[in-house]
């Protein structure tokens, strides 16, 4: 049984193909975000007298699908390139998580956390 999208066709919305470490996979659920980092300063008796937002770096999650004869597992550390949206060129990221895969029918999904390069 093959799996469930193919990587030239049907993918749904939400999903793409990712390249990691030269191995192309179909990243369901592939989600980022990029959260700000608040600095609140606080008066002598703790009440809130002001705060500054900084840029963090764009983070995300995706769920890969992994064939289980011959893909090997991705590994934390490895890094890929991908698209945020349609006005931004590609931005690299770093995986700082991986899931223990499970199985379904013929294929294994695998969940990551990703993290920009800075």
């Amino acid at each position: 049984m093959s799996l469930p999208y193919s990587t030239s066709s049907n993918l749904p919305y939400g999903s793409r193909v990712l390249s990691i470490n030269s191995v192309l996979y179909i990243a369901n659920n592939f989600r980022v975000q990029q959260a700000g980092k608040l600095l609140e300063r606080m008066t002598e008796l703790g009440a809130p007298n002001g705060a500054v937002l900084i840029d963090a770096p764009y983070t995300g999650t995706a769920e890969l699908q992994i064939a289980n004869t011959s893909i090997a597992f991705p590994n934390i550390s490895m890094t890929f390139s991908a698209r945020v949206d349609a006005e931004n060129a590609n931005l690299n990221f770093f995986i700082t998580e991986v899931g223990v895969p499970e199985t379904s029918d013929q294929w294994k999904n695998c969940d990551i956390t990703f993290r920009e390069v800075a």
